[in-house]
């Protein structure tokens, strides 16, 4: 089976030092750069459309720090791998304090290059391998609950632990970012289940391609536009959840108005 690439940004506002880069990257099969940008800002943008594994990211720019970007890209997408790139090793302790994952002096040498390629590689493998632990468990967890024909928990995980959480207390689920989570009143789960299946096996409602609703724990509901509704759940945050046109007349029969 055909391994998905390994995508990258560069934020370098060197132009030769960013070619150069590129290069290097370009040398391994299994990385690819999406995109560069020569400043922050540009830089910003380009990494909140894109959504890439890792940015090799310059500290000296104009417009925006490259740790202060670097801070800004974990609060948006805490997923990206940040590498930092310098021409001095003034900010390394700062970088590390962020949690980068590499520090890399310029000009770069090849050989250390090389170990930072191979600390990435790593450190995507780990975080795959973390990702497939909900789904596994969920299998797992599913063959031991249709033994007995009745679904009555949802295995969810939080902080690298797998709680099974009883339906009652689910109010709704939904994706991000390709991923999927439980919400219960105050917090969320991610699990290994896409929503198709958690609808199979709780019955939930769909109220949109992105969100499954348990209609015991709704508070409101309201028009929006366009002959749309949004759901108010009785949740700690009263979020608010869309229901698309099509589905409008299907809630409004379970909910007898």
């Amino acid at each position: 089976m055909r391994m998905s690439k390994i995508r990258c940004v560069i934020v370098e506002d060197e132009i030769p030092a960013a070619e150069e880069l590129k290069f290097l990257i370009n040398q391994n099969e299994d990385f690819v750069v999406d995109d560069m940008a020569i400043n922050g800002e540009d830089g910003y943008e380009k990494i909140m459309d894109l959504n890439p594994d890792v940015v090799f990211l310059d500290i000296n720019m104009p417009l925006q720090n490259g740790v202060e970007l670097a801070k800004r890209i974990y609060r948006e997408s805490g997923d990206t791998l940040i590498v930092f790139l310098t021409a001095c090793n003034l900010h390394a302790i700062e970088a590390f304090e962020i949690n980068a994952l590499d520090y890399v002096l310029k000009p770069v040498d090849d050989s250390r290059f090389a170990m930072t390629i191979e600390r990435i590689r790593n450190k995507i493998a780990e975080l795959k391998k973390q990702d497939e632990i909900p789904l596994m468990l969920s299998e797992m967890f599913d063959k031991l609950q249709k033994k007995q024909n009745v679904y009555r928990k949802l295995p969810g995980e939080l902080n690298g632990k797998i709680i099974f959480i009883d339906i009652k207390d689910v109010y709704f689920c939904y994706i991000d970012e390709e991923k999927t989570y439980i919400k219960t009143r105050d917090r969320s789960y991610l699990t290994g289940d896409n929503l198709c299946q958690i609808e199979r096996k709780a019955g939930f409602f769909r109220a949109h391609r992105s969100y499954l609703v348990n209609l015991d724990n709704i508070k409101e509901l309201f028009a929006w536009f366009n002959g749309t509704y949004k759901l108010v759940m009785d949740d700690s945050e009263r979020s608010e959840i869309p229901i698309s046109r099509n589905n409008v007349r299907k809630l409004k029969d379970l909910l007898g108005i």
